[in-house]
């Protein structure tokens, strides 16, 4: 009796391709199909031991090689979560890619990089963050493409993936800032807020250090209302634009805008800097009792409150006092 050779050859075909991790399996990567599969510096566990079958299923009803003859274990970040702990499991915030699947950073098989990155930690990054990062004045970290410095890449309880809360993160690298503001009696808002990034882009600017807007970094500038781009975000410009006012500044004698009398110049405009600490100082209203950038003289800069305004005692001219009720008169 002669045996038909056909069911013989399928049975065949079938064991080969329904065993888990022999057979097709170990085939798998050196086939011409997919010779690339397992070839790279970092390879995926299962494409190393062969075990093509812990991610891929046979179709049924469709033999392999062919389209549609194979399909993934798991739909999306399933299929990941079948081996790896869910990285955004408990976290308020999530990375996009993460919650879509995992296929947008990783590669699936092998990888030059580590992690199976597609490719290296920045360059990866800013295939979908490259706005971010325009300016002349570039962010340490994002220069030198360490972006898991500030974020956590999956998932993070923390607004913007930081990988600390507010500022704290800020100050892992810019302890000397924080020096300042735990040593003051006055702290700027945004600061007392954690929120350094209120001021500060994080990534990249054309205004130094990182700033937001236009502020002018020596001690003089003649007034122009672009030059306090930065601080007019948030304060009222009319406080440095009228030489009379009885609301727009509490730093006036009855009506004299004495904002407007520092600042509100043609050529020598004392900047907001010249008194005010931008992140803290050692007295209220965030001035500072000593300025350190005249050259090398610490100019003596002592204000003493009083009842409708204060007394200013500065090494920069005699002893003066102002009242928003009655005015006072200064020699």
């Amino acid at each position: 009796m002669v045996v038909s050779e056909r069911p013989l050859i399928l049975s065949i075909l079938a064991f080969l391709l329904l065993a888990p991790a022999g057979g097709f399996a170990a085939s798998c990567v050196t086939t011409e199909c997919h010779v690339q599969v397992g070839k790279g510096k970092v390879v995926h566990s299962p494409v190393a031991d062969r075990d093509c079958t812990s991610c891929h299923t046979p179709v049924a009803k469709k033999s392999h090689p062919g389209p549609g003859s194979m399909s993934p274990a798991a739909k999306g970040r399933a299929l990941c979560l079948g081996c790896h702990d869910d990285p955004a499991k408990k976290q308020t915030h999530v990375h996009p890619p993460v919650a879509d699947g995992c296929l947008d950073c990783h590669a699936p098989h092998a990888s030059a990089h580590k992690s199976l990155l597609l490719k290296p930690v920045g360059p990866l990054c800013l295939d979908c963050h490259e706005s971010v990062v325009v300016g002349k004045q570039v962010h340490g970290p994002v220069r030198a493409g360490n972006c898991a410095t500030c974020h956590v890449p999956h998932a993070s309880n923390n607004e913007g993936l930081l990988t600390q809360a507010g500022n704290t993160v800020c100050f892992n690298c810019h302890g000397n800032i924080q020096k300042i503001i735990a040593e003051s009696a006055a702290q700027h808002q945004p600061v007392a807020n954690g929120r350094c990034w209120e001021c500060h882009a994080p990534h990249a600017s054309d205004y130094p250090p990182l700033l937001r807007a236009y502020y002018p970094q020596p001690l003089y500038t003649p007034y122009r209302e672009g030059h306090y781009a930065l601080c007019y975000n948030c304060h009222d410009k009319n406080a440095m634009e009228y030489d009379r006012t009885s609301e727009a500044t509490g730093f006036r004698n009855r009506d004299q805008n004495l904002h407007y009398l520092h600042v509100n110049r043609k050529d020598k405009g004392r900047t907001c800097k010249v008194c005010h600490g931008v992140h803290g100082a050692d007295q209220p209203r965030l001035l500072r009792s000593r300025m350190h950038d005249f050259g090398k003289w610490d100019i003596p800069m002592r204000w003493v409150e009083g009842d409708n305004g204060g007394t200013c005692y500065v090494g920069c001219h005699r002893p003066k006092s102002y009242d928003r009720v009655v005015r006072k008169k200064n020699e």
